[in-house]
């Protein structure tokens, strides 16, 4: 059933911020409030002004693993079966992050299974592509390994990184990517994810 499920579909889901789509609630009394929006409200004898606002850096944490992301890209988690969980975050461009945790076995064995299965349609329609071996080390010293593979084609020039961090039957697969071709800009969306990138898994 894992190999079933190691060929990763992107869902780019839309996030809309809806009027009125929070609730605040003073001394037992509700009140409706949107994103950046000032609302009056009751406490005590006195009307004070409250305004919900969103940082633009915001944080994701699970219990294996943390990192931040722009507030425009919200992740989404989604359970494969299996002792297999993947979020992803992506933007409008394609850039993406993708994290799988392993319960029930150590991904690196299944490097070569994972590059294959994302890169085979390119490969099939005549790109270009390059492997490398490397290594990243995290802001607080975890160290991760594998490859970076370049896929390349006219004006495509895709570069993805596939890393695994592995503890005993179980670990994570990382893959981060980016069209040099068309999201170029996109690079600081990649940094913030390693820069902030925390691991817990034991």
């Amino acid at each position: 059933m894992i190999k079933n499920t190691v060929c990763v579909v992107f869902l780019l889901l839309a996030h809309a911020v809806v009027a009125d789509n929070y609730t605040i609630t003073i001394d037992g009394q509700s009140y409706d409030i949107a994103l950046n929006k000032s609302v009056e409200v009751k406490v005590g004898d006195e009307l004070v002004t409250v305004q919900l606002e969103q940082k633009d850096v915001l944080k994701y944490s699970v219990k294996n693993f943390s990192f931040d992301h722009a507030k425009e890209y919200l992740p989404s988690k989604t359970d494969l079966g299996d002792g297999l969980y993947q979020t992803v975050l992506m933007t409008p461009l394609g850039s993406a992050v993708m994290i799988q945790e392993y319960i029930t076995l150590a991904p690196s064995g299944m490097m070569d299974l994972m590059i294959n299965e994302i890169t085979k349609e390119e490969r099939d329609y005549g790109y270009t592509i390059e492997s490398k071996a490397i290594s990243k080390t995290l802001s607080d010293g975890v160290s991760l390994s594998g490859f970076e593979v370049t896929s390349k084609y006219k004006d495509s020039d895709i570069k993805r990184m596939f890393l695994t961090f592995d503890v005993k039957d179980s670990g994570l697969f990382i893959m981060t990517q980016i069209d040099y071709g068309i999201a170029a800009n996109d690079d600081a969306f990649i940094k913030v994810f390693y820069d902030s990138l925390k691991i817990s898994m034991k």
